[in-house]
C-alpha cells in the first residue's frame, strides 16, 4: 500500500497521542502536521469568514521549527478561537518559515470537540527524509 503524497495518522500513545505526518516536501509536511493537530481536537468547522496573518519564525533546526509553527496554532486555537484555512509559503528551510495563513473563528455550534490537546511536545521530534519524503511523529500531550 502507497500512502498519499502528504497527510497524517493519528496514533495511541501512552497518556498522550503520536502524530505521525509525512510530504514530499518540507511545506507539505509542515500543512499535514498543521492538520493532524486540528484533528486531534475534533472535527473543526469555521465559520466561512477569514482574515489574513503573516507569521515568521526562526528556529536552530527544522524539528523546533516545526514545533514552534504547530504551538503557535495551537495558542492562536486555545486563546482566540481560530484555526487556519490555507497557507502560501513564502519561505520555509531548516532554520526559517515566513507563512501567510488564512485564520478563521471555529464555529461552535457545527464543530465536534474530541479532546484537549495541552501542549506540542519535543519528545522524540525527529524530521527525517527517505525516498523523496519527509516524515516526522510528534507527540501532543493530551
Amino acid at each position: 500500500m502507497r500512502l498519499a503524497d502528504s497527510g497524517f495518522e493519528l496514533r495511541d500513545h501512552t497518556a498522550d497521542i503520536a502524530l505521525y505526518a509525512w510530504g514530499d516536501s518540507l511545506p507539505a509536511l509542515f500543512c499535514s502536521a498543521a492538520a493532524g493537530l486540528y484533528a486531534t481536537i475534533g472535527d473543526l468547522e469555521v465559520d466561512g469568514k477569514c482574515h489574513a496573518v503573516t507569521l515568521s519564525l526562526e528556529a536552530g533546526d527544522a524539528e523546533s521549527l516545526l514545533h514552534d509553527f504547530l504551538s503557535e496554532l495551537h495558542f492562536r486555537f486555545e486563546t482566540r478561537g481560530e484555526v487556519h484555512s490555507d497557507f502560501g509559503f513564502d519561505r520555509l528551510d531548516e532554520h526559517v518559515l515566513s507563512v501567510k495563513m488564512c485564520m478563521a473563528r471555529v464555529d461552535h455550534q457545527k464543530s465536534v470537540f474530541d479532546r484537549e490537546v495541552k501542549a506540542v511536545t519535543y519528545h522524540d521530534l525527529e524530521i527525517t527524509q527517505s525516498d523523496g519524503r519527509f516524515e516526522v511523529t510528534l507527540i501532543l500531550d493530551i
